[in-house]
């Protein structure tokens, strides 16, 4: 048993780092852009807003869903959302690879 130890740290350190990788990577296939009141997530290249996935927004205690969303195929955009640290949720595709993300943003 204690021989298999260090390969099984080995095998969660690799795969931590390859979801690390593929976590990232969600970043480099959108940008987000915030407004007064507003975010914004548009899509880069092929990639494509999953307009099937539980879009969401939180700000303090307020949750807002995916219904005030206004999704296109390259944007995601919400309105009326209040001041602060927010956590935005989605995701975003390339014909059947999706990438869901989390982003902590500031609205002002």
């Amino acid at each position: 048993m204690t021989r298999k130890l260090p390969l099984l740290f080995s095998v969660l350190a690799a795969t931590s780092i390859v979801l690390g990788m593929r976590l990232a990577s969600a970043d480099e296939q959108f940008d987000v852009s915030t407004a007064k009141g507003e975010i914004t997530v548009t899509t880069k290249g092929h990639w494509h807003v999953n307009k099937d996935y539980p879009w969401r927004v939180v700000v303090g205690d307020k949750t807002i869903d995916k219904s005030k969303f206004s999704l296109t195929e390259t944007s995601a955009k919400i309105t009326g959302v209040p001041q602060g640290t927010a956590k935005l949720k989605g995701a975003v595709c390339d014909g059947p690879q999706c990438m869901p993300f989390a982003k902590d943003i500031t609205v002002q």
